[in-house]
């Protein structure tokens, strides 16, 4: 697959002079990953830290995300996870990027663990970050397979032919597709209900999630209006779904109302 973006919004973040390597968290989980290839490659890793279904440790459930089979997949990997990665960091900061790329890794290994066999690779967790970047950008052009056409739509192409290939049972197909569309899932389910999701999957756990304060609801309400307004400065108004457009328009008559003067 062959991606080149078109908006200057991108040009700007991966081309201007002002973006030189520094650590965040996707340059820090891709120097991670290629440290424990090169240090961690002897079997015994492998057969200890790989998500293995038949001789399950919780622990796989994280380790499996930072062993590659070879350096064409760790590669391909972290290429995808700089270059849609990269931009997903910016708008919703180094904390809120490395809890979705950990949780829906983890959420990933646990549909992995349930409906498939051994498996390495951060796949999982890397196809949750390209599916939000197609949630948080749908209509932005890129060239899929040399062709041109908007995000969304690569998305659905990407699903189908994981769908596809599952359901062929290749013999000679050694990738989980499991893992795949259990990263986008889980991602999908993360970006849609947010805290609300969160609060059902720890419940169910018998965890008990402690009701945020209205102070937190209202600086959690600030931050997705600095996204909003992120995504507004990169792509314009026309890249803003209807509910958030809904969102800008509620907070400035809050802080309107805020302001009031008598």
């Amino acid at each position: 697959m062959r991606y080149q973006y078109q908006s200057q919004g991108f040009k700007n973040d991966f081309y201007g002079s002002k973006n030189q390597f520094k650590i965040n968290a996707v340059n820090l989980i891709i120097l991670i990953n290629i440290i424990i290839f090169f240090l961690f490659r002897d079997p015994f890793y492998i057969n200890h830290f790989s998500l293995i279904p038949h001789d399950f440790h919780i622990w796989q459930l994280v380790t499996y995300m930072f062993l590659h089979a070879n350096i064409f997949h760790l590669g391909f990997n972290m290429f995808l996870l700089w270059m849609f990665g990269k931009q997903m960091e910016s708008i919703w900061g180094s904390k809120k990027f490395t809890t979705y790329y950990l949780f829906t890794g983890i959420g990933s290994g646990l549909l992995i663990y349930t409906f498939s066999s051994t498996t390495i690779g951060a796949s999982g967790a890397i196809m949750a970050v390209l599916f939000a970047y197609g949630y948080t950008f749908p209509n932005r052009m890129i060239l899929f397979w040399l062709i041109p056409m908007k995000v969304k739509y690569c998305i659905l192409i990407l699903i189908s032919i994981e769908l596809f290939q599952e359901f062929s049972n290749d013999p000679n197909d050694n990738i989980s597709h499991v893992g795949h569309l259990g990263g986008m899932f889980i991602g999908y389910l993360y970006l849609k209900f947010g805290g609300n999701f969160l609060k059902v999957f720890f419940n169910k756990l018998n965890i008990k999630i402690n009701k945020t304060s209205s102070k937190k609801h209202e600086q959690n309400s600030e931050k997705d209006v600095d996204v909003i307004l992120d995504k507004l400065k990169l792509d314009g108004w026309e890249s803003l779904t209807e509910k958030e457009k809904s969102i800008l328009f509620q907070a400035s008559k809050k802080r309107r109302q805020d302001h009031h003067i008598n």
